[in-house]
């Protein structure tokens, strides 16, 4: 079986260049980190009784906010936006039955979105439909991702849809 690239490794490799990579606000963990800075500065400025537990509750929630704050710096998420309308992507998944694999290839193929309705759905990831999109849809891409052998694999290459297709690809979403 040939290996095809996911949505994500199309949108970095786009040409020309349509989409960049962009990680969310650092403004949370600032904001942590500068409470817990606030919290330490209040615990040691002040003369305190041993019998206090305000002290004791200054430092241990500075160090948490700290702990935490720097944690939600390292680690933000990233998220592809549009260069044209500077609109996110968002992401998307529909689930399916296993067994529709081949219909649901040929839709997506074919460009016949209309008729994604008709098949089985599941609750279970062992098929999904990948769609990322902007609200507007001028930039929607899709792609047909099924779970074997206890791993994900893109069964189709990603597909890059017109603004037609993406309102009805976004219709059905919402349903």
């Amino acid at each position: 079986m040939q290996k095809n690239e996911s949505i994500e490794h199309v949108l970095d490799n786009m040409e020309p260049k349509t989409v960049y990579k962009k990680k969310s606000s650092a403004l949370k963990s600032l904001l942590l980190i500068t409470i817990s800075i606030v919290s330490f500065i209040t615990y040691t400025s002040f003369e305190w009784q041993t019998s206090d537990t305000l002290p004791h509750l200054l430092f241990i929630l500075g160090f948490i906010f700290l702990t935490i704050g720097i944690l939600l710096f390292f680690f933000r998420k990233s998220h592809y936006v549009s260069l044209e309308t500077d609109q996110k992507l968002n992401t998307s998944e529909l689930y399916f039955d296993v067994k529709e694999q081949s219909k649901l290839v040929a839709l997506i193929e074919s460009g016949s979105l209309n008729e994604i309705m008709n098949l089985k759905s599941s609750v279970s990831s062992g098929l999904r439909l990948r769609v990322l999109a902007t609200r507007n849809g001028d930039l929607c891409l899709s792609q047909v991702i099924a779970y074997i052998s206890n791993q994900s694999v893109n069964i189709t290459s990603p597909k890059l849809h017109s603004l037609s297709e993406a309102q009805q690809l976004k219709a059905i979403l919402e349903k």
